[in-house]
């Protein structure tokens, strides 16, 4: 039976709001003019939906001053008070837990390393612990939490929350992590890649904040990148699109023999404390750069992007691998890209992809319905 007209006004205004928080999330304040504009929805619609969502305590109009109240002119943003998000992120090395207020900024962090453990159910303990000792810390300042999101490290099902393998963790294949934070903390959660996470957050107040089309590559524990394309952050047919750790590097040896970019410069393969990258060897830092840089010139050539964001440790723009990148992609990338495409370092450091997963968590509490195509 297809659906009533009032079903489909109701998913239509549904769409409209959404669209219009997700933007106020993304710009930070904008004037109902300019949403009108960026939204492509009529003027008096978009007056009436904030004043919808201002006495729902959604939205703040800004310089609101007697009967200004209700002009085009004043600004709105996001009430950061209308509920706090949790953004989780677990690499092979250290988990992370940060608050966000409900305009997307960090207000409460922490983190904790994360040692190689015996078997799949002390990994779960450790999680556990984790969660529980930093829930004990933050909940009685944050009293209204909307949900969690988690930035999941390893090849994952976002749809189904599971890490499928993770090969730095091998306790994690077929961790079914969503439900299992979701069911511990008794919360709403939703799973990202983490680095799909971390371009969600640089792309909303860090590095690639304004720009439509970008590749964030980070070199961590593992290497991953995520892919912007026409303000759409791609998951990909099956939801392993950035996986770029596995991009093979062919040499003289035989094909069985062939390394993978995860396996050569990643700080797991080069046993690189992240907390100290300008420590690498100076021929370390030399052939990871160069590795890093021949291998975003190929992704230039295939995507033709605005820019790459360069994040983690490793890639700080002051370390010794940083220079040798950049020179590496100016000698091999398509001459036509070198001077078009920028090299950019992430702005927002070592907590962003949970920040980003908290910012999902948004999007998916207050959802825009797309077509099912495998992109956000």
């Amino acid at each position: 039976m297809p659906p009533s007209s009032n079903t489909t006004n109701s998913r239509s205004e549904n769409n409209k709001r959404n669209s219009l928080l997700q933007a106020l999330h993304r710009k930070g304040n904008a004037s109902r003019l300019q949403l009108a504009r960026t939204l492509d929805i009529s003027n008096s619609r978009v007056c009436d939906l904030i004043e919808e969502m201002v006495g729902e305590g959604l939205l703040l109009e800004q310089n609101v001053n007697g009967d200004r109240r209700g002009r085009r002119g004043v600004a709105v943003r996001l009430n950061p008070d209308h509920g706090h998000i949790l953004g989780f992120d677990m690499e092979a090395k250290r988990l992370r837990l940060v608050v966000t207020d409900f305009a997307g900024q960090i207000v409460w962090q922490t983190r904790r390393p994360l040692k190689p453990m015996k078997d799949r159910e002390a990994l779960v303990d450790e999680l556990r612990s984790f969660l529980s000792t930093s829930m004990r810390e933050l909940r009685p300042q944050y009293k209204h939490l909307l949900g969690i999101g988690i930035a999941a490290s390893g090849v994952t099902d976002t749809q189904q929350g599971v890490i499928l393998h993770y090969d730095l963790v091998p306790h994690a294949m077929n961790l079914p992590l969503r439900d299992l934070i979701a069911e511990h903390l008794n919360m709403p959660a939703v799973m990202e890649n983490n680095i799909r996470a971390m371009t969600l957050a640089e792309w909303t107040s860090g590095a690639a904040k304004g720009l439509h089309s970008f590749v964030c590559m980070a070199v961590r524990s593992g290497v991953g990148a995520g892919i912007v394309v026409n303000d759409r952050l791609l998951a990909g047919s099956h939801g392993f699109s950035g996986e770029i750790g596995y991009m093979v590097l062919p040499t003289a040896a035989s094909s069985q023999h062939w390394k993978n970019l995860q396996s050569s410069v990643s700080e797991s393969a080069l046993s690189i404390d992240a907390e100290s990258p300008d420590k690498i060897p100076d021929a370390v830092a030399k052939r990871a750069g160069e590795l890093i840089g021949s291998q975003i010139a190929s992704i230039a050539a295939v995507l033709d992007p605005e820019a790459f964001v360069l994040a983690g440790g490793m890639l700080n723009p002051d370390g010794p691998v940083w220079l040798h990148a950049v020179s590496a992609f100016r000698q091999t990338a398509l001459a036509e890209l070198v001077e078009r495409v920028r090299i950019l370092p992430a702005q927002l450091g070592p907590f962003a992809a949970a920040a980003g997963a908290a910012h999902r968590c948004l999007y998916e509490l207050f959802p825009i319905a797309t077509p099912t195509n495998g992109n956000h």
